[in-house]
């Protein structure tokens, strides 16, 4: 538990050290602390509740209130009894359960420093950066293992927030397609043979191309914070990118899923997307949609823009 704690207050210092101000948003943050810390004695109490002895966790013994030796014998039999039977059971329950304990306190602290690393990237801002209103995802193509890599012209950046609420739901493809219509309600271009799908089977707008080169605060809401630079192009147009720390799996947000799909000829469509496959899980890759050619990409928070 001493390591949960340590983890968030190095954060929190780190973070503040790094940071130029609190931006008038302290009470998020605030907040978020005092949850935090709600957990941690919450923890702290069942650690301590689950060393303290048997003895004082058990009722209390009977005892003979007659002097007469007959009933003194009996109850002392009796709590004999309760005694190996009590014994019995704590030492099958361990057998079976495993240490239940532990696990819940490793989940509780990845759990905590995973909340305080978002809180914090979305409440500060490092140094030489300004934080962006609203956030903006990037959709990224490259290797989740790598700290850099090169086909960043060909990433893509949603600039106007989440683009899952500005989607179209998955029960009205039909009647997007069969009216023929070239605008969603809020505005973007609406193209079946090019289309974006998101974790849940919402018919997304696709994201802007051609990042400009510059570094950005970029994290998966998880455990990391990093500046990823997008390079100038060379002179075959191709742009390299990099992290200053991790690799793009650990900036990747697990949950939000995103892909292309390209009609290839043969029919493809949204109207060819079942709906059993949807959601997807975290981390997994999107279905297939039939007479469509499809590629993944990871999405990435854009909390942070190099202040030039």
């Amino acid at each position: 538990m001493m390591i949960v704690v340590s983890r968030v207050f190095i954060a929190v210092h780190l973070t503040m050290r790094r940071s130029c101000c609190w931006e008038r948003r302290t009470t998020p943050c605030l907040v978020a602390l005092v949850v935090s810390f709600i957990i941690i004695c919450n923890s702290c109490v069942v650690s301590c509740w689950s060393t303290l002895p048997s003895s004082v966790l058990e009722p209390r013994r009977r005892t003979a209130s007659t002097s007469q030796p007959h009933y003194r014998r009996i109850i002392q039999q009796l709590n004999n009894n309760n005694d190996i039977d009590n014994e019995s059971k704590a030492s099958s329950t361990k057998n079976k359960e495993g240490p239940a304990i532990p696990v819940r306190r490793l989940l509780l602290s990845y759990t905590l420093a995973a909340g305080t690393e978002y809180v914090l990237s979305q409440n500060f801002v490092r140094p030489g950066f300004k934080r962006l209103h609203p956030m903006q995802f990037f959709a990224a193509l490259g290797d989740p293992q790598s700290q850099s890599g090169v086909g960043a012209e060909k990433w893509g950046i949603w600039e106007s927030g989440d683009p899952g609420p500005r989607g179209i739901p998955f029960d009205q493809f039909e009647d997007t397609i069969s009216n023929g219509r070239k605008v969603s309600p809020v505005g973007w271009e609406i193209d079946p043979k090019s289309f974006w799908l998101e974790e849940h089977g919402i018919w997304m707008e696709a994201p802007r191309y051609n990042l400009q080169p510059g570094r950005y605060l970029v994290t998966g809401g998880r455990l990391r914070t990093s500046v990823l630079t997008i390079h100038p192009a060379d002179e075959n147009g191709v742009k390299n990118w990099s992290l200053d720390g991790g690799v793009l799996y650990d900036v990747t947000h697990l949950p939000c899923r995103s892909a292309l799909y390209v009609d290839e000829g043969n029919g493809g469509s949204p109207l060819n997307a079942r709906r059993e496959d949807f959601p997807v899980t975290p981390g997994a890759e999107m279905p297939q949609v039939e007479g469509c050619k499809k590629q993944d990409y990871a999405v990435l928070f854009v909390t942070g823009v190099e202040d030039v």
